[in-house]
């Protein structure tokens, strides 16, 4: 399956650019906020390995009140309207200026009443922002967005059509600072019940900024992929859980927008990124949904989060399920050193592998992820890197059954090789030194077809690493 692009609007490049990245480049996205202007992986990948940064798995919060760290979420239907209040309705204070457009209700309610749900004590913000159209929403971007890693790129984890021809393309879409500015887009086809919840949607994200339960949430995790993935699902799950309870106790419509989420992902192409990223939301609320009824109560969640998108997406308690021990020992040569690692998880297995066969086929295929480590390998003499993606599932049929899936995929995206598959500029083998065990190897041809897998012990793995004339 080949990666499907086209032409986007500048509200689809910034739809995919809120399912798929962080920090500052873009702030429309950012549930980090770390000023490194990475994508959401980690580490972020490029073509040259020269300017590729060194991955990072540090626990870091993030403390500084002056970089965006919020996301915008896609939060309008296109086809419902409702009676909104008055235009000059407010609770009183008229504290929260609003700027660049026209809101046909009142911020100050909307705001007062989601302080309410959340029982959460936090003065207003200072601003909400209106923007009418997509050139101020790629004003307020900075520019545009960014690419994904080439390791995303060999595996055909790329943007595509998005929503471009859905139900969903011209909806309203927010964004939130943690400065305490708040964006809102609206759409030609907007109502004013569809801009209600996404000031809500909007204050609900920042609530939990001032309660400081986003830092909370951050230094209970790393910086993996994975980790990162855990961090936007609760966020995102706790914020539909309030819009929704908002809705039901103070709004002009009562309709859930949590379904919405499930209809968005549904409406993407399979194999593309956007999936992965809305993901975040559907299965994020599902899981917040599970743990608390109120979102008075998200501090439980905040403060007690998931570790792995396999509990997000599987409702596992976060004691439940671990990673599995998986230690890899990567023996370097005079061409080929270690570059660092990261955990992708559960969630981005199954996206990946949606580029080369079913969805449900996917999704049970990376069901039984026990723990996986990617590997960059990087030449001593400068160049692209190469990958170790390496794996330890539940049992020895979860790993066949995945093994089975990764060579269809690689089957549908590459062709044939007599020791593996050729995916255009790049070379890929897979190597199973155990049952519970597998390794796809990736990138430079010599590279792949020389690396030497074994495995000394259970849940070991041994990678050497070929020297320039092998």
């Amino acid at each position: 399956m080949s990666p499907r692009r086209g032409k986007r609007t500048v509200v689809l490049a910034v739809v995919t650019a809120l399912v798929a990245l962080a920090g500052c480049q873009a702030p429309v996205i950012g549930p980090d906020g770390t000023g490194t202007g990475n994508p959401d992986v980690s580490p972020s990948d490029s073509h040259a390995d020269t300017a590729e940064p060194e991955p990072t798995e540090t626990h870091t919060a993030d403390t500084d009140r002056t970089k965006p760290t919020d996301s915008a979420s896609p939060t309008s239907t296109p086809a419902e309207t409702t009676e909104s209040p008055p235009p000059n309705e407010t609770d009183g204070n008229n504290s929260i200026a609003v700027a660049g457009g026209n809101l046909s209700l009142s911020a100050d309610r909307i705001f007062a009443d989601v302080r309410d749900v959340m029982a959460g004590d936090v003065t207003a913000p200072e601003q909400v922002t209106v923007l009418e159209n997509e050139s101020e929403l790629a004003d307020v971007l900075g520019g545009g967005t960014a690419g994904v890693p080439r390791f995303y790129e060999l595996l055909g984890l790329e943007p595509g059509e998005g929503l471009n021809g859905t139900a969903f393309e011209r909806m309203e879409n927010g964004l939130t600072f943690n400065s305490g500015f708040i964006y809102i887009l609206k759409s030609p086809d907007g109502d004013p019940g569809s801009t209600e919840w996404v000031l809500a949607h909007e204050f609900g994200h920042y609530i939990n900024l001032r309660l400081d339960r986003v830092t909370t949430l951050q230094s209970k995790l790393g910086r993996t992929t994975d980790e990162r993935y855990v961090v936007r699902a609760v966020r995102e799950g706790a914020t539909i859980l309030t819009t929704d309870a908002y809705l039901s106790r103070h709004g002009n419509r009562t309709e859930p927008t949590a379904p919405l989420y499930d209809r968005l992902l549904a409406a993407v192409s399979p194999g593309e990124i956007d999936r992965y990223g809305f993901s975040q939301y559907a299965f994020g609320y599902r899981y917040v949904a599970d743990r608390i009824d109120d979102p008075a109560d998200l501090d439980t969640v905040f403060e007690n989060p998931p570790r792995t998108s396999e509990q997000v997406i599987h409702g596992y308690a976060p004691d439940a399920e671990p990673p599995a021990e998986l230690n890899v020992t990567v023996n370097a040569s005079g061409a080929w050193r270690s570059g660092g690692s990261d955990r992708l998880g559960e969630a981005f297995v199954r996206y990946a592998l949606e580029n080369g066969v079913a969805p449900d086929r996917a999704a049970e295929a990376a069901a039984g992820w026990g723990v996986d480590r990617l590997y960059y390998l990087r030449p001593t003499s400068g160049g692209d890197s190469s990958y170790a993606w390496t794996f330890r599932w539940d049992d020895a049929a979860n790993a066949t059954e995945f093994e089975r899936a990764l060579r269809n995929f690689l089957d549908e995206r590459g062709d044939r090789l007599e020791k593996g598959w050729s995916l255009g500029n790049a070379t890929a083998t897979l190597h199973s030194p155990t049952d519970r065990i597998t390794v796809l190897l990736l990138g430079n041809e010599s590279l792949v077809d020389n690396t030497a897998v074994t495995s000394p012990d259970a849940g070991q793995i041994r990678i050497e690493l070929p020297k320039a004339d092998d």
